[in-house]
């Protein structure tokens, strides 16, 4: 019976895809030769490094390439004129975290693309390395039952997940009772959810599937873009609010420094949504609320930065690098642990928003680099 009430929440009416808009091309209404031409298209450019985290003296690759490029430049933690497609070493990188910034410009115009490699002593890096829906019977999950207001928020952090079939859960902002029941979160009088919303992979094909797509979930659905890749690091970031007409806004940002659509899901929810507190509101981290044990998280979650405010794009990215770094980051900070472990996930912000461990299970300990 679980499985199926269950089926009734995580959506058999389809997946919502964020479409990822391409590049237009101009008309050009003069007379002469140059008339019903296209302007060319602006360059595109795909830059990544690998690995994102390493030990202090270490070195990473960096590796790139692009299409309608006539030349590349390098700024940041590195320099010069770059080949249009190529990889580099960085040399021994110092504890911090180091910025690589390309520039590709071409007839169509120019491109900025930017990644991060965080270098620290040998060993100082910690994180929580949940197993996943086969490692347990119960729950692996810690939670708020406090919680900050559910709009506005911002919520930044980074995640290693492994492959596995079926559901994962980085976190979730809703009804958390401690039954492990459906129909408690199902808590409305039309007997539908309100008031939640996750970020996280969907698996393809659902519900078992094991290609997974990026996903905001909420009002009973699941709204993706963007496949995972499995076994590499992802510093995201989902940042929600109220507009002044009483519509919700949700953009999960799942692969930062990356802020385009292709990198982007979004939802917008009528005015009728999330107006009202669940009976247990709980901010719930590493397993689904409402069917234990089989949505747990496989891989690392780390790096966990939690604001009670909707931070602008530019705040979220100095935040990412240096923690409480801005003014909006000081003033709405609410939870901070960027190296938390299974002992001891306290807030490290000074704001005092201590979760606790539902059970007693724990996922182990991730040291690295």
């Amino acid at each position: 019976m679980m499985v199926n009430l269950f089926n009734r929440l995580r959506g058999w009416r389809g997946i919502i895809a964020v479409s990822a808009f391409a590049f237009f091309l101009g008309a050009c209404d003069d007379i002469g030769s140059n008339a019903g031409k296209s302007s060319p298209a602006s360059p595109t450019v795909t830059f990544s490094v690998s690995p994102a985290l390493v030990a202090a003296g270490k070195a990473a690759t960096l590796t790139w390439s692009s299409t309608g490029a006539t030349a590349c430049s390098a700024s940041g933690d590195w320099s010069g004129t770059k080949p249009v497609s190529g990889s580099a070493g960085t040399g021994g990188l110092k504890s911090a975290t180091n910025t690589f910034m390309l520039n590709c410009s071409g007839p169509g115009g120019s491109v900025t693309r930017t990644v991060y490699v965080m270098a620290s002593a040998a060993g100082s890096l910690s994180g929580l390395d949940f197993q996943g829906n086969a490692s347990t019977t119960g729950t692996v999950r810690f939670r708020f039952l406090h919680p900050l207001r559910i709009y506005p928020a911002t919520y930044i952090w980074r995640a290693y997940p492994r492959q596995q079939a079926g559901y994962y859960t980085a976190f979730f902002w809703g009804n958390d009772d401690g039954k492990n029941d459906l129909r408690t979160f199902l808590w409305t009088r039309n007997g539908r959810a309100d008031s939640y919303y996750g970020a996280h992979p969907y698996p393809d094909p659902h519900p078992d599937g094991r290609k997974h797509h990026w996903e905001i979930a909420l009002e009973q659905d699941d709204y993706v873009n963007g496949l995972v890749v499995y076994d590499r690091w992802y510093t995201q970031a989902l940042r929600v609010w109220a507009d002044p007409h009483g519509y919700k806004h949700h953009e999960f940002y799942w692969d930062l420094p990356y802020t385009d659509r292709e990198h982007l899901v979004t939802r917008t929810t009528p005015p009728s949504w999330g107006n009202v507190n669940p009976p247990v509101p709980a901010l719930t981290w590493g397993d689904a609320p409402w069917n234990p044990g089989k949505e747990v998280w496989d891989g690392v979650l780390r790096g966990i930065q939690v604001y009670s405010t909707r931070l602008s794009l530019q705040d979220i990215m100095n935040e990412v690098k240096t923690p409480l770094s801005t003014a909006a980051g000081k003033a709405g900070i609410w939870y901070l642990n960027l190296n938390p472990t299974p002992t001891d996930i306290s807030d490290k912000s000074g704001a005092g928003h201590e979760p606790e461990w539902v059970g007693p299970e724990r996922p182990l300990l991730w040291k690295g680099p």
